[in-house]
């Protein structure tokens, strides 16, 4: 249920009155222990951040304030999953996992490899526990034991999707073309793209349209297939339609249409050829030199693009096909940020560790930088005249990533807290613009995904063969999405996949995810 204002109000009052005056802030200190705790913890990391986990500033700070050293295993998006299955498999666990996925009902629930945190929470990490009802946050946590076994990241900032669609504003002016509203209109401006200089640079070199790999929720080649009304994303391979009815996407009228289209554009030079492969390093390089009409992202604001790249982009609605379009719906629920295992000989110390990074000002030095002279480089956010956390600037190429964690970093804020004690800035506001945009157009899907992802709480023989079932459908969507593009669609290999989907479980994958979502309607 919502908290009242006059509770939030209170709640920051506490919360600023108890900050330090100190350069690096921290409500927590060093637990009481026999001796010095050092904890392994295995790191997720994004794939276009080089992160020096052990050196950054304010984790340097951070084993000041509570005692705690870490040794530091990072582990690269692209590796993460498999690096996940092979630890548990080996029970060779860490003590802590940060902020990457890893299976609960699994590992878990069923495997019991993992520490339930429902009673620990209130006893060792009060900041974090006197937000996490707000907004209804923790309906989401509660695995199908009934246990928590998670700690969770939420930022609320109005948003509704992530893949926004962008174009080259610069390019159709250039040409004197409009921006497209529909897939035919598209094409036109995609060809005008490849057989013109809109970069200006006499050389042949423009791609027409981009992406960062095959699945990416931002600017992965999923996100296109929202132009013919399939809201495809990597995460559960099942939608919500108008009428409640869980849904498998490749079954969904436009898939394969999306499919041919793709394939089009791969045969005649529209689509960069890398896009199914390439990393989003490869992909921001070829947007900032300035080669890239088409493509999908989250922002402009405070990105891997460039100032001058990012102004010649627009964001748009996606050009539409006879199918509609239909975006993927983003609900702002807590997802995993940490998680402990039964290797851990150290818990209190460890929920106080974790706890530390959750007082206010703490949290937002790990987001943003530093908030008092005297850090490694200029201050980036300051206390406003209402009390509020104001950004003072933005570092340009992710420097930040060299100083604070930022997307690695502990952050919990429910929007009954995060906006009273924040102001947004250009980057968030700009989100919440697209997001304002794509709402008002009625782009977004019927039903989020999230809910399937996080909110719908299948029992754990359930839950396990989602999971299972899940890496079967993935694999085999991944390899006919790619090799769909590259070699074009025929009625028998249409028919092949098809009989696949069947075979590796997709109707059972649904049926679970139907059963599950019926509950929920019921009790929600």
């Amino acid at each position: 249920m919502k908290r009242s204002k006059t509770f939030v109000v209170a709640l920051l009052a506490v919360l600023m009155c108890g900050l330090s005056a100190e350069v690096f802030a921290g409500g927590s200190r060093a637990p009481a222990q026999s001796g010095p705790v050092t904890l392994r913890v295995l790191q997720y990391e994004l794939e276009n951040q080089q992160m020096d986990f052990p050196n950054l500033w304010f984790f340097q700070e951070l084993e000041k304030k509570t005692g705690i050293h870490i040794n530091w295993e990072p582990v690269k998006d692209a590796d993460w999953q498999t690096r996940v299955n092979l630890t548990f498999a080996s029970m060779d666990l860490p003590d802590v996992i940060l902020t990457g996925n890893v299976d609960i009902e699994e590992y878990g629930v069923t495997q019991g490899l993992l520490v339930p945190l429902e009673d620990l929470i209130p006893r060792y990490m009060p900041n974090y526990y006197s937000r996490m009802k707000m907004n209804d946050a923790d309906k989401a946590m509660y695995a199908s034991d009934g246990h928590i076994y998670w700690i969770g990241s939420l930022i609320a900032q109005n948003i509704n999707h992530d893949g926004n669609h962008y174009i080259n504003k610069a390019w159709l002016d250039k040409l004197g073309l409009q921006i497209p509203t529909t897939i035919e209109e598209l094409n036109t401006v995609l060809r005008a793209f490849r057989d013109n200089d809109p970069n200006g640079n006499g050389i042949k070199d423009e791609i027409p349209f981009s992406g960062g790999d095959l699945k990416h929720q931002t600017q992965g080649l999923y996100t296109h297939f929202a132009n013919f009304g399939v809201p495809l994303v990597n995460f559960v391979y099942a939608a919500i339609d108008k009428n409640d009815k869980v849904v498998f996407p490749g079954y969904m009228d436009g898939f394969r249409p999306a499919l041919e289209w793709l394939n089009m554009c791969y045969k005649e030079g529209l689509l960069d050829m890398e896009a199914i492969t390439q990393d989003s390093n490869t992909w921001g390089t070829k947007m900032n030199a300035g080669l890239v009409g088409y493509t999908t992202y989250l922002r402009l604001i405070n990105t891997a693009l460039t100032p001058e790249i990012a102004a010649q982009y627009v964001s748009i609605i996606p050009p539409a096909s006879q199918y509609g379009v239909s975006v993927p719906r983003v609900l702002e629920v807590p997802t995993i940020n940490a998680v402990i295992t039964t290797a851990n000989k150290h818990i209190p110390e460890t929920l106080q560790w974790l706890d530390a990074q959750f007082e206010t000002e703490t949290m937002m030095v790990g987001y943003n930088g530093p908030v008092k002279a005297g850090g490694p480089i200029e201050p980036t956010i300051k206390v406003n005249a209402e009390g509020k956390y104001e950004i003072v600037y933005v570092p340009e190429n992710n420097a930040l990533y060299r100083y604070v964690p930022v997307y690695h970093a502990r952050f919990f804020a429910p929007g009954d807290y995060y906006f009273n004690i924040y102001e947004m800035p250009s980057h968030r506001v700009e989100r919440a613009a697209t997001s304002k945009q794509y709402a008002d157009a009625g782009v977004l899907e019927p039903q989020s995904f999230t809910i399937l992802q996080y909110l719908v709480k299948p029992n754990s023989e359930d839950a396990l063969q989602i999971s299972r079932l899940y890496t079967e459908i993935d694999k085999l969507m991944q390899e006919s999405i790619a090799s769909f593009i590259r070699g074009g669609v025929t009625d028998a290999n249409w028919q092949t996949f098809l009989n696949s989907c069947r075979s590796v479980g997709v109707d059972r994958y649904t049926a679970l995810y139907q059963k599950a979502y019926d509950a929920y309607l019921l009790t929600n």
